[in-house]
């Protein structure tokens, strides 16, 4: 069992890193081990990695203790990415040729050269539309260039926002929607999107419902309170003791136990 492929999900917040390890059993995920790194104000600034050697010093110690097999997805924060709905081309394209078409057309809306953008997109068959989510090249490359020098096994680098729809199968009717909170940002999770907000935006889950246009009923957020969601649920073997501010810890799950390892 100790030997088991360690699913890894690495939420870095702006004042510490959040991990979290599963492994999949027979009876479903079972908790491996979860860290904390507390980070010095400043490593992290609207998002933005300032200083990575630091992030590298509270990482090196932890990648020692990493079995072999292990696959590690990344969060990227989601106020550094764009998300547009682009109008599919009349015209058919192939694979190749869509790429291309996608690439031009947000370069061209962000004024941006092509080889400073990288994006990721779905479509949205009923609608014709492409749904788009953009960042900057060099802000991924900081990422990327982090698990290359801790030598991670990188499976994906996933906006952290989105990292909340791996837990929406676990929230009882009628919520349908996952909001994450800490001291600066929403962050909220749909079936179909997800986004952030600033704090300013709201001070309260039904604040948020009024902002999104969603029914207050609809929407929980990740917390050890009742009424809350326990992020910590979705695993079927936790073995204790488990941190004590369970819900920073929702993005690194959300990663963790996402499907396509």
């Amino acid at each position: 069992m100790a030997f088991r492929h360690w699913q890894i999900g690495l939420h870095i917040q702006q004042d510490g890193i959040y991990i979290v390890a599963l492994a999949a059993t027979r009876g479903g995920q079972a908790l491996r081990r979860w860290w904390h790194f507390p980070l010095p104000a400043g490593t992290i600034v609207q998002g933005r990695i300032k200083t990575p050697e630091t992030l590298l010093v509270a990482l090196r110690p932890w990648r020692q203790s990493l079995p072999q097999r292990h696959c590690v997805r990344l969060a990227f924060p989601a106020v550094q990415t764009l998300q547009k709905k682009l109008p599919r081309p009349v015209i058919a394209l192939r694979e190749e040729a869509i790429n291309r078409w996608v690439s031009q057309t947000m370069a061209r809306e962000l004024e941006m050269a092509e080889n400073e953008l990288c994006f990721d997109f779905t479509e949205d068959e009923s609608a014709k539309t492409y749904g788009v989510t953009a960042a900057q090249n060099k802000d991924v490359a900081v990422l990327l260039d982090m698990a290359q020098a801790l030598s991670l096994h990188l499976s994906s680098i996933t906006p952290d926002a989105s990292a909340l729809q791996a837990l929406l199968p676990w929230l009882a009717p009628p919520a349908r929607c996952l909001v994450w909170r800490d001291e600066r940002q929403w962050l909220w999770a749909t079936k179909e999107s997800w986004g952030r907000r600033v704090q300013e935006d709201a001070d309260s889950v039904v604040q948020l419902a009024s902002v999104l246009g969603l029914p207050a009923d609809e929407m929980v957020q990740c917390s050890d309170l009742p009424g809350g969601f326990d992020c910590w649920s979705v695993v079927h073997s936790r073995q204790p003791p488990l941190p004590a501010v369970g819900d920073r810890y929702a993005v690194a799950l959300g990663l963790a136990i996402a499907r396509g390892y």
